[in-house]
């Protein structure tokens, strides 16, 4: 069910379906363009071991304009949080399909070590 919203552009009120997956309060909205963003999918390891000061993080959030724009309809944008800030790619769905293959793949591997150290460490203290 899309919740309505009212934005403004330039102080004139402005009406718009917001999707139901979007978690923005466009009430104090502003500026021309509107985007609807999804909650965050996070991705925390433990940051004692990432090999930087503090934890590092993988962001995931859908972000779709409320009015389309050229050949973007929308994107899933993935952000790697170091710190305030950091790397980021803006995915489309197609490009979004070959990430979560390469990732099942990945993850299947990272399986497979998790088995191996777990067998090393079983017999090591064997």
């Amino acid at each position: 069910m899309s919740v309505s919203t009212a934005g403004r552009i330039a102080s004139a009120p402005q009406s718009y379906e917001c999707p139901p997956w979007c978690v923005i309060d466009h009430a104090h909205d502003v500026l021309e363009d509107v985007f609807h963003r999804s909650e965050f999918a996070w991705l925390t390891p433990n940051g004692d071991r990432s090999g930087r000061e503090g934890p590092w993080e993988l962001v995931a959030h859908v972000v779709v304009p409320e009015v389309e724009q050229g050949d973007d309809p929308g994107l899933l944008v993935i952000e790697t949080q170091a710190g305030t800030a950091g790397p980021a790619v803006e995915l489309d769905v197609t490009q979004v399909d070959e990430f979560i293959r390469q990732h099942k793949v990945f993850l299947a591997r990272v399986e497979q070590m998790r088995d191996q150290l777990a067998k090393a460490v079983e017999e090591k203290q064997s």
